[in-house]
């Protein structure tokens, strides 16, 4: 075989197909999955083994982005298979948008030698998403779609958002029952103390099973940790659809408040609640900017060069020095005090925080990435040793994480929860 002809085949994608046949797929233990599918390119996302996903790859012949498939109760219980997200895979005109819609709907019905039925828009989704499915003898098979409307009025242009392919076990019959038990188990309130787990030897106090969620290359720490927590709390929905409700860029990321001002308006329908712990606004910044000068004036330091007009906030923090800035945020215990309360009141209650920070400022253990703006969960605390439990959204390795809580709070720019009702 010649030299180009490997190289082709090296490059060639990878069927998904017999990983995904639903029969095989439902009966298998997640961890014999993740194991006979390594050459997928499938890895766990967290020690939790509740979710494991791959890269690239094709399916009924269709190019997929990204796949995940999840667990629930030791069995596999879905996959998802991106066909085309705007984070990922960038921007697409109207006319390819509706073009890979009809070409995906086609290779499926052709697949499974079926018609589709079409869903219409599902009202308890995050983003209004049309939809076509599929029942076969074992799965359901659900292609669901969703793009931004043009609005001349707001010179909004179109813009599309994704385009997924979603497979579970098909509804087994119930028996009388089973379908009292199930409402019952549906209208039962989340408690979230349930899953706290205090170790006394260490002194730790944390969440537990807040699943993960890679946002791989893309900005998109916001949307992923508000993913995470709201399936913590069991609310069907991806950063996809997030990504959308608040105008993320994949390189631009998210900002906090808009993530935070776009979930309010659904709180009624994933009767969650939404609240702001620490608030960092304009006036909030300028009092920490003279509250710096003048430590870094006792320091012998040098002072923030605050320009007139337009400010950027992440080249005046580019300016501080972190054991000045330290010095400055946990001066009196009044600002450090009240966070540390906040996190143990909220973790005591086994309710997630959503953590905004200045990253790269003070070191730390994982791989600097630069300086900017991120966003984590806090899922813990220990008094003993006075540190923050946290969680990055970026995959295996990054479930639990603590730092000191004097540097937690120097770096904090935004706190927010969002609870269950």
């Amino acid at each position: 075989m010649s030299v180009q002809l490997l190289a082709q085949e090296a490059a060639a994608p990878k069927a998904l197909d017999t990983a995904l046949q639903p029969a095989a797929l439902w009966a298998t233990a997640p961890e014999a999955f993740v194991e006979a599918h390594k050459e997928l390119g499938f890895r766990w996302m967290s020690n939790a083994h509740d979710a494991a996903q791959s890269t690239g790859g094709t399916f009924l012949g269709l190019p997929i982005t990204h796949s995940v498939v999840r667990a629930e109760g030791g069995k596999l219980r879905s996959a998802t298979l991106s066909l085309y997200n705007r984070g990922d895979d960038g921007e697409l005109t109207r006319a390819r948008f509706d073009e890979l819609i009809i070409r995906s709907r086609d290779a499926i019905a052709a697949g499974l030698g079926s018609r589709p039925t079409p869903r219409g828009r599902d009202a308890s989704s995050a983003v209004r998403a049309d939809g076509v499915f599929w029942t076969t003898a074992d799965a359901t098979y659900l292609l669901e779609y969703s793009f931004t409307r043009e609005d001349h009025s707001r010179r909004t242009p179109f813009r599309a958002e994704f385009v997924r392919l979603e497979i579970t076990p098909k509804e087994q019959p119930k028996s009388l029952m089973a379908e009292v038990q199930a409402e019952r188990d549906k209208a039962a309130p989340f408690r979230g103390a349930d899953h706290v787990v205090r170790d006394a030897a260490s002194g730790d106090v944390r969440i537990d099973g807040i699943p993960m969620v890679d946002q791989g290359a893309k900005g998109y720490c916001v949307v992923a940790s508000v993913e995470r927590v709201l399936r913590y709390y069991g609310v069907r929905v991806d950063a996809n659809e997030l990504a959308q409700l608040a105008d993320a860029s994949a390189s631009e990321g998210t900002s906090a408040t808009a993530m935070t001002e776009s979930l309010k308006k659904l709180t009624a329908r994933f009767k969650i609640r939404v609240r702001t712990q620490v608030d960092f606004d304009y006036r909030s910044f300028m009092a920490l900017v003279s509250a710096y000068n003048l430590q870094a004036k006792r320091a012998k330091a040098p002072e923030l060069e605050v320009p007139d007009g337009m400010i950027d906030i992440r080249d005046i923090y580019a300016q501080m020095q972190p054991d000045v800035l330290r010095e400055t945020r946990n001066k009196g215990k009044a600002g450090v005090g009240g966070f540390q309360s906040k996190v143990k009141a909220s973790v005591d209650k086994g309710v997630p925080l959503l953590w905004s920070l200045m990253y790269g400022l003070i070191k730390e253990s994982t791989t600097n990435q630069g300086l900017g703006g991120h966003m984590r969960l806090i899922i813990g605390y220990n008094e003993k040793t006075q540190e923050i439990l946290y969680s990055d959204s970026w995959g295996l390795g990054h479930e639990l994480k603590r730092m000191p809580l004097a540097d937690a709070w120097a770096v904090t720019t935004n706190l927010a929860s969002v609870e269950p009702f």
